[in-house]
């Protein structure tokens, strides 16, 4: 028997519809979140609010897009370990 250790990397973000009128708060549609591993990479979306998805999907896959890119670079950065 053997001890394997394995070192991983969290990564969230979140797509936030600004506010457009002083006074309103930022709203948020969906999280995103990924675990990184020398093991495996597990990554995940979350919609928060499904009306808003619905009217910004151009907005929010802009930024899963942007999240996976960030993924994608600290799977290379993991791999390079």
């Amino acid at each position: 028997m053997s001890l394997k250790i394995i070192t991983s990397t969290t990564l969230s973000a979140q797509s936030v519809l600004e506010p457009t009128t002083e006074g309103q708060q930022p709203v948020v549609i969906a999280y995103f979140n990924a675990t990184i591993s020398d093991a495996n990479s597990n990554t995940g979306m979350n919609i928060q609010n499904q009306d808003l998805y619905n009217s910004n999907k151009a907005k929010v896959r802009a930024d899963w897009q942007e999240f996976m890119t960030a993924v994608y670079e600290g799977e290379d950065t993991q791999a390079s370990v």
